[in-house]
């Protein structure tokens, strides 16, 4: 696949309101407090290599006799960041679902107001609690996978580099190398959970104004687009129940790196009621 024309954009039905896209301040916002908790276990175990693994280098290039001491206590200093990133993750988590939430319900509350030209009241329902509590425990894991994660590679690194009589500035390549791989994937964490929440919290929010229907909106931008997501523009889905892509029922903004929205559409006000 490569670059893709946009599809013509359906004919905007009465009772259409707009959609609540992501903030793109909330993405970068969360992706600068991952980026955060990357930096400083980063340079934390840059300091223990180059205070431990410095100290033993011409053991580990001579012998590999090291190697257990060393992985003892890598994971003395993996169990202190695990420890670390599970005593931050829930409040980070709340931090950025709350901050979801608000500019879906600001979204919605106004594309409401602009459409029906009358006063909305945006209160808190089981719905809403519920898509709230299940967003902030799917970050809270998603942070503790990126520690996680950047641990069990570390541990390989420090290993081979063991085995194989690696010097330090080579095993501080491969960590550095490491780093990178682990900041693109908040960066991903980051811009996937803004599109996937906003979604979420918006169509709660939806649901509790009544509104049961929306539209797809295809969000053009990427290279290479899911053609069945391109197919669903402009296709009518039930709030409750999303819409059948690829043989299951999704919802905009749910599948990894999916930028979709849906225009939620006023009751009593749609064409389809005629």
């Amino acid at each position: 696949m490569g670059d893709f024309l946009m599809p013509a954009r359906a004919p905007k039905a009465r009772g259409e309101m707009r959609p609540a896209r992501p903030s793109a301040a909330n993405r970068i916002a969360y992706q600068r407090a991952l980026e955060s908790l990357i930096d400083e276990m980063h340079r934390s175990t840059l300091y223990w290599l180059r205070a431990t693994y410095g100290q033993r280098e011409g053991e580990i290039v001579q012998d590999s006799s090291p190697a257990a001491d060393l992985a003892a206590q890598l994971r003395r200093r993996a169990n202190q960041w695990r420890k670390m990133f599970a005593d931050r993750a829930p409040d980070l988590a709340r931090w950025f679902i709350s901050k979801v939430d608000r500019h879906a319900t600001n979204a919605t509350k106004q594309a409401a107001v602009a459409l029906t030209g009358m006063s909305v009241s945006m209160k808190d329902t089981l719905v809403t609690n519920t898509v709230m509590q299940a967003s902030v425990q799917e970050n809270v894991s998603l942070i503790r996978s990126i520690q996680s994660e950047y641990a069990t590679e570390v541990e390989g690194l420090v290993m081979r580099s063991v085995t194989t009589g690696r010097d330090l500035a080579y095993l501080t390549d491969q960590l550095q190398e490491r780093f990178g791989v682990t900041r693109r994937r908040a960066k991903l964490i980051a811009g996937d959970q803004n599109n996937k929440a906003t979604a979420q919290m918006a169509r709660a929010r939806q649901l509790a104004l009544g509104v049961t229907k929306a539209r797809w909106l295809h969000v053009g931008g990427g290279k290479n687009p899911r053609h069945s997501h391109v197919e669903a523009n402009g296709k009518v889905f039930d709030l409750t129940k999303g819409l059948k892509i690829d043989g299951e029922y999704i919802f905009p903004g749910e599948l990894i790196n999916c930028g979709c929205v849906g225009a939620p559409i006023i009751p009593g006000m749609d064409d389809e009621d005629e």
